[in-house]
């Protein structure tokens, strides 16, 4: 409550301390006169007789009815007994060091800092505005805890939002850019740079090294493999994206053969690679090393996710899910029956709006069951770790959906400068009554009821087919867009009012999703027993696709009319940056035209360096070559047939 400077110095000159054994035994008393006439003997036995008086002078009175009115203590007597249960059955106060009163009601607009005292955190409990109450009335509801800094974190996880329909004001949100290095120096990359700008020399060299360790460990040999020689294993899997069929030996098969991946490496070698290819060795791994699930593959994540993050960060990012497929036997797999590909490995992914993978991590279950549970929930843990990796204070916006939603999590990134944009689930806001779908759907389509908290966070209830909600930090219902819809009943278009919440969550929660299509369009499924392997070649995939985004954004800046290379043609890392596999070499045919070289005329041979035959199919040479028709003919025998 704002109060002026004077009344402030003055209660707290006359204000009387009790210690919490002493609160605990006030008892109310009906006859309020007797209790407060004891409460006055209390607070007036230093003050000077002459400055005492009784009589009134019309609206002004003696310092006794002044102290009536200012200090409140007339009504404290009838709420002992919730002052009593709030000190001893109240999770939130039973740990204050100080609780203290107001006789008005606090608005939400007060800020805490007019109460705020050092050292101490704040806990606030005002009346609902809507309640209709008076001042006397909601006196036991307008309380102020003060927590030592000691016990803040305990009892922040136990901190109560108060929800308001007030307007909402907007902070301001200019992303600040990080300033990013090296597009110059890109202008002349080829989209295979851009690939081993992610997958690199040394990450090559680490996997073959480890594939020959490994081959000597399974099978007593080495297979001898190169770091050139992985880069072509990548290749060729990038190609067999991009011409799927039902079987890896069909690439090299006659009738099916595909010379982008058959004239680089027989099929026996690169099968044999599959099977022995290892990122990490088994017998030099500690036991606690062991315990990440993820061991044998943890390097090449390791290494390719610093990669990922030394592109600075676009201004927009949403955290989903991404499924691997996988229907084999592993402790990490998982079914969800809402994707479209139920069963797999679960990861974490932060992606931009361009789709590009920012920072993602495999989803290993409870890691540590016995550890207290967090109040943004495991999910917004997710959430926290995929964006702890976003420089703070710069304004970057986050986008989730339900699933990850909560509002701590929503404070706890609006303290480190993250504004943040998610559907929420109605049970993980508490205390916060808003209108029902019933009504919602009354007042037809478009129709919207929103919330707003102390922390200056909005929460908005839309209804377009269902009732949708949303929470925001950053963007409210202002301003109110429209969109078309299909009414069934008029068999037409309409516009249904769509506030811009709504609007910045649809614009920006795709990246993910993208990232999933695109990965999609190119991806061959190997069959192996090492499941981990399937990760493997998606984080290759995810390592292409991030290439031509990079390579796309370069663009845009360098060279904006020039159409930027397609998917289909960007990372196909083969034995040389600019090497594609050669064809088959053809003999040219013949220019002399047909009835030409069969009239029988001046048909004179003459003696040429050795060459094959023009007209035999198997590999016979001849020296005798036609001036007439410029092929090379065989002299056999009459009795040899042609």
């Amino acid at each position: 409550m704002q109060c002026p400077k004077a009344h402030l110095s003055e209660a707290s000159r006359l204000a009387r301390s009790y210690s919490r054994e002493a609160l605990l035994e006030l008892q109310p008393d009906p006859t309020q006169a007797v209790v407060s006439s004891h409460f006055y003997r209390l607070t007036l036995e230093k003050i000077p007789q002459e400055l005492i008086r009784t009589k009134k002078r019309k609206k002004r009175g003696g310092i006794q009815n002044r102290l009536r009115k200012r200090s409140s203590l007339r009504s404290l007597s009838n709420k002992v007994d919730a002052i009593r249960t709030y000190a001893r059955y109240c999770n939130e106060f039973r740990e204050a060091s100080m609780l203290y009163f107001t006789e008005s009601w606090l608005q939400a607009t007060m800020p805490d800092s007019l109460f705020h005292v050092p050292g101490f955190t704040l806990l606030r409990a005002d009346r609902d505005a809507d309640s209709g109450k008076t001042g006397e009335e909601a006196s036991a509801c307008n309380k102020r805890s003060m927590v030592p800094n000691a016990l803040s974190q305990a009892n922040a996880q136990r901190k109560e939002y108060r929800w308001r329909k007030i307007k909402y004001q907007a902070p301001s949100i200019d992303f600040i850019a990080s300033v990013e290095e090296g597009t110059e120096d890109r202008c002349d990359w080829t989209p295979y740079m851009y690939f081993k700008q992610f997958v690199t020399d040394e990450m090559l060299e680490e996997t073959a090294e480890q594939t020959n360790l490994y081959s000597v460990q399974k099978e007593g040999k080495s297979v001898n493999t190169t770091a050139k020689e992985i880069e072509q294993v990548l290749g060729m899997y990038i190609h067999m994206g991009l011409v799927q069929m039902s079987s890896v030996r069909a690439y090299w098969e006659m009738e099916t053969r595909l010379p982008a991946v058959c004239h680089v490496m027989s099929r026996d070698r690169f099968l044999k690679l599959l099977t022995v290819i290892h990122f990490q060795d088994n017998l030099s791994v500690s036991d606690d090393a062991k315990k990440d699930k993820l061991w044998k593959l943890r390097p090449w994540l390791q290494k390719l996710g610093e990669q990922f993050l030394c592109i600075p960060p676009e201004e927009s990012h949403a955290v989903d899910e991404i499924m691997v497929p996988f229907k084999g036997k592993s402790h990490l797999r998982v079914y969800m029956p809402a994707k479209p590909h139920k069963w797999g490995f679960k990861m974490w992914g932060r992606a931009g709006q361009s789709g590009f993978l920012y920072d993602f991590d495999i989803c290993q279950g409870a890691e540590n069951p016995d550890r207290e549970k967090s109040e943004v929930g495991v999910t917004g843990e997710a959430v926290l770790k995929m964006t702890s990796t976003l420089p703070a204070g710069k304004n970057h916006k986050v986008f989730a959906d339900n699933y990850f939603t909560s509002v701590p999590l929503v404070q706890h990134l609006k303290e480190r400068g993250i504004h943040y944009v998610g559907t929420i689930r109605m049970n993980r806001m508490k205390h916060c009554t808003m209108m029902d779908e019933k009504e919602l759907k009354k007042n037809g389509r478009g129709s919207m009821n929103f919330r707003v908290n102390q922390e200056n966070n909005i929460v908005v209830r839309w209804y377009d087919n269902k009732a949708v909600n949303l929470i925001s930090s950053f963007v409210g219902t202002e301003p109110v867009g429209n969109v078309k819809r299909w009414d069934r009943k008029s068999k037409t278009h309409i516009m249904v009012p769509r506030p811009a919440i709504v609007e910045t969550y649809n614009k920006f929660m795709g990246g993910v999703d993208l990232l999933d299509m695109l990965s999609a369009l190119y991806k061959f499924s190997f069959r192996s027993r090492r499941w981990y392997m399937y990760i493997w070649w998606n984080t290759v995939t995810v390592a292409v696709i991030n290439a031509w985004n990079l390579y796309r954004r370069d663009q845009k800046k360098l060279n904006p009319k020039k159409k930027p290379v397609p998917l289909r043609r960007c990372g196909r890392p083969l034995s040389s940056p600019e090497e594609t596999p050669t064809p088959p070499r053809k003999r040219p045919s013949c220019s002399v035209p047909l009835d030409v070289r069969r009239d029988g005329i001046d048909h004179f041979p003459t003696w040429e360096t050795r060459q094959r035959c023009k007209h035999c199919t198997g590999n016979h040479f001849s020296h005798v070559y036609c001036e007439k028709c410029e092929v090379l003919y065989r002299v056999v025998p009459q009795t040899e047939p042609l």
